[in-house]
């Protein structure tokens, strides 16, 4: 290759390898729980709920499964409690299709008896005790250490189970500030049925 038509190659791959790897690297999917994969068990739930009562999965699961949201806090993240606020609504459209539905996060059970009670949840509410329970899922939100107020808390998102506590979805988005909607777990559902029944 002349030298003319050399150096600007060259140059270009200075320049390339001058930069930062974020900007030179494929942007990657955003996975979430990465560990679990569809088709996979969830690990063992043994948590205590509002009630001070201890839940296992077989316990939370409906005849087809159960729809466990994880989120960050019921007492002082806005977007969990909208979300909270949202499920309660939509319990009665999963509870058709046979499915339970349950909500998991740090807060202790004292928090979430008032979140039962301020915002009218009749399902479980689980305290993930010593970050147990998102450890074993995957999601534990690394932005923190403890001894952080938030630390403890997942990378927010939605399991749907099937009857055997198999996921059978995974929903979630990279940013915590947006949550999926409601219906397009019901669309999941509906999905996972349709296919069953063929």
């Amino acid at each position: 290759m002349p030298a003319s038509i050399a150096r600007p190659f060259a140059l270009i791959a200075l320049l390339l390898l001058a930069l930062p790897p974020a900007l030179t690297a494929q942007a990657q999917e955003f996975v979430w729980a990465p560990t679990l994969a569809v088709g996979s068990p969830l690990p063992p739930i043994s948590a205590v709920d509002q009630h001070g009562e201890r839940r296992t999965l077989a316990e939370l699961t409906g005849e087809q499964g159960l729809v466990l949201v994880l989120s960050r806090s019921f007492d002082w993240c806005p977007y969990c409690i909208a979300q909270l606020e949202r499920l309660v609504e939509r319990e009665a459209d999963f509870a058709a299709l046979g499915f339970k539905v349950a909500a998991m996060t740090y807060d202790p059970v004292a928090t979430l008896k008032e979140a039962e009670e301020e915002y009218g949840a009749t399902f479980p509410l689980l305290y993930d005790e010593g970050n147990t329970h998102v450890k074993a899922m995957g999601i534990l939100n690394t932005q923190y250490s403890p001894g952080q107020r938030a630390y403890g808390i997942p990378y927010p998102g939605i399991f749907v189970l099937d009857a055997q506590g198999v996921i059978r979805a995974k929903l979630a988005e990279e940013d915590y500030k947006i949550r999926p909607d409601f219906s397009l777990v019901l669309d999941a559902i509906a999905g996972l049925q349709a296919a069953t029944e063929r």
